[in-house]
């Protein structure tokens, strides 16, 4: 009983002190483990994408509300990982994207309330892959993107597909639900990489002349894959052998509390006594020019906060 109430001790005198005097800044242990757990409620919350890691905290500011409530206002640079949110895996276990990765990088602006446990009221996320010159500069011989659409890299999600299909000892077909990432790079040829998401189906491989377009999908079921393709430019075109991996995930029901139970789980032993839908949005957009247009100053003290990665880019500041 004692390893749970030391935790919520420790929890609750940091809600405690941070609700009665105003942040330090960018830099203050407090406003960092604050910045920390409202990220892990953004990936809680999100369905599509890949999990955010914390890079720095860019500002923040606090308002104090009616029944001694306090609503902290926070600017947070971030950066994918490689770990899609089917994983539901926590952000501080997942790497994070390299230049060989074709990395994304973000901005969120969120807003928590605590009074006995924090909560995530708002969020707003603005997320930019990694302009190609900017990667080639730095890495002459990394991967850069390709469209989500184009026919080699479709045909390249569905090689790998049909070869986990063959090869898994899942007793039903897989489905392709959607690409969620593609690059290419020289090799002895083209090379194809693909990241994407399948879904179980109720055909099971010991049926014989299996429809696929009658399949229908299991939702408790899902996978995270990766996929690749090469030729070899030599001639008359050979394609070598297609590879894949996949990471298959099983999901319980659940429902909006669970969500945040999970995402605070590491800190919190009881859940908080109301629990509110948080109202928030992931914009992606393309590649930005380079140089970057200015950004708003911090207006904290001490802020913006140091960052964590820099991805080695010279000519790109994350």
């Amino acid at each position: 009983m004692l390893q749970y109430l030391f935790p919520l001790f420790i929890s609750l005198q940091w809600l405690h002190g941070f609700a009665t005097q105003a942040p330090a800044g960018c830099q203050d242990p407090a406003v960092v483990k604050a910045a920390e757990e409202t990220l892990d409620y953004i990936n809680a919350y999100r369905d599509e994408g890949y999990i955010f890691s914390l890079n720095r905290v860019y500002d923040v500011k606090q308002e104090a509300k009616d029944g001694g409530v306090n609503l902290l206002h926070l600017k947070l640079d971030v950066l994918e990982t490689k770990c899609h949110v089917i994983s539901r895996k926590k952000w501080k276990s997942c790497e994070v994207k390299t230049v060989a990765d074709v990395p994304v990088f973000g901005r969120c602006e969120a807003s928590v309330t605590f009074l006995n446990a924090v909560s995530l009221q708002t969020f707003n996320c603005t997320i930019w892959q990694v302009p190609a010159i900017a990667i080639v500069e730095t890495c002459p011989d990394c991967p850069t993107a390709e469209r989500l659409d184009e026919p080699i890299v479709v045909e390249t999600a569905n090689l790998s597909l049909q070869k986990f299909n063959k090869d898994s000892t899942m007793p039903n077909y897989f489905t392709l639900l959607n690409i969620t990432s593609a690059s290419m790079q020289w090799v002895v040829g083209p090379a194809y990489f693909v990241e994407f998401i399948i879904q179980e189906t109720d055909c099971a491989k010991a049926s014989t002349d299996v429809d696929f377009a009658q399949c229908r999908p299991k939702n408790d079921t899902s996978g995270f894959c990766t996929g690749s393709h090469i030729t070899i430019d030599d001639g008359p075109e050979t394609k070598l052998p297609i590879e894949v991996n996949c990471s298959i995930y099983k999901h319980t029901p659940d429902n909006e509390e669970e969500k945040i139970q999970d995402a605070i789980s590491h800190r919190m032993t009881e859940k908080p006594p109301s629990v509110q839908t948080p109202s928030g949005s992931v914009l992606l957009l393309p590649p930005p020019p380079i140089p970057m247009p200015p950004r708003a100053s911090a207006t904290a003290s001490n802020c913006p906060g140091q960052r964590r990665h820099s991805l080695g880019l010279r000519t790109l500041k994350l």
